[in-house]
């Protein structure tokens, strides 16, 4: 599963044209139930109890779903570079941004909590005196495709982002992935947070963390953890957005070797996750304290709620 933090899909630009078709308009199901995931480049909702309504269907690979703050719109990378928004209620599509050609991969995207601007995780691998390095990091561009620029670099790869409530702070995860050289070896790696404009950047957790979520109140931050296992597998973690009180909450299920993508429900009483057996991996929800884990759909690659 390791391997999904480096995937490298080419976009042609029949698939960019393709991208702004108007997709069938989701159906009337109530926003704050629905969960967004990736299943083979497409994206779909679900919503608990019910099948899932597809929303895309391009050649593009289109992934790191993202709910907007009044839950109308959904942010999404397209390929390695680009990032599009959906309209869920008229199916409407468009690229809104896309980064320079040397990046390789968008790792998240987050809204900022009033909805007027998205940031962008995205790395980049360079050869230099022989060696390729990776920088990450983080860019901002406002809803409506203008503005784009970049906030912070010289990270490690960077697996998620969320704003707290006010939009004050952004969190990170940052890690170092197995075999790779960070371009500043020195970069800080756990959780992380910083202003909006790259400022002020702080270590909350030095540990072994990706996927970050933050609850919508603020209060709790999970993320998925190896420090007690393999880079590969993962855990559920829980703490105080302060670092305190850092904990696991989930195991994987038997039969399943690995945790990913914590995603706080709206109400913050729930978590979806996904738990992956092979190469494959399927979402599942269980309560904010790990109780009560079930499955709810298979092949899905990517969330959010």
């Amino acid at each position: 599963m390791a391997a999904r933090l480096v995937r490298f899909a080419v976009v042609s630009i029949a698939a960019f044209v393709g991208l702004v078709a108007v997709a069938p308009a989701a159906s009337a199901q109530r926003p704050s139930d629905r969960i967004v995931f990736e299943r083979r480049g497409d994206l779909y909702t679900i919503r608990l109890g019910h099948r899932p309504v597809r929303l895309t269907s391009t050649a593009a690979r289109e992934h790191q779903p993202a709910w907007a703050p009044d839950r109308r719109q959904v942010a999404f990378a397209v390929g390695r570079r680009a990032v599009g928004v959906i309209d869920l209620a008229s199916g409407a599509r468009r690229v809104i941004a896309r980064l320079p050609d040397r990046f390789d991969e968008i790792g998240a995207l987050a809204w900022s909590p009033g909805g007027s601007s998205i940031d962008i995780a995205a790395m980049n691998n360079f050869k230099r005196d022989g060696t390729y390095r990776l920088n990450g990091t983080v860019w901002s561009v406002g809803a409506d495709g203008h503005g784009l620029r970049q906030v912070l670099t010289g990270q490690g790869l960077i697996t998620g982002l969320a704003f707290t409530p006010v939009g004050a702070r952004v969190f990170a995860s940052t890690e170092w992935p197995n075999g790779v050289i960070l371009w500043h070896r020195h970069a800080a790696l756990g959780v992380i947070s910083f202003a909006p404009d790259g400022s002020a950047l702080r270590v909350v957790k030095a540990t072994l963390a990706s996927d970050l979520d933050l609850s919508r109140n603020g209060r709790r931050v999970a993320y998925r953890g190896w420090s007690r296992t393999c880079h590969g597998c993962g855990e559920i973690w829980t703490m105080a957005p302060n670092g305190r009180g850092a904990h696991v909450i989930k195991l994987p299920p038997k039969g399943y070797y690995g945790l990913y993508d914590p995603r706080f429900s709206p109400s913050g009483r729930q978590i979806a996750l996904l738990a992956a057996k092979g190469r494959r991996a399927s979402l599942w929800v269980m309560r904010s304290d790990g109780a009560r884990l079930h499955r709810v759909v298979g092949r899905v690659s990517g969330l959010d709620w």
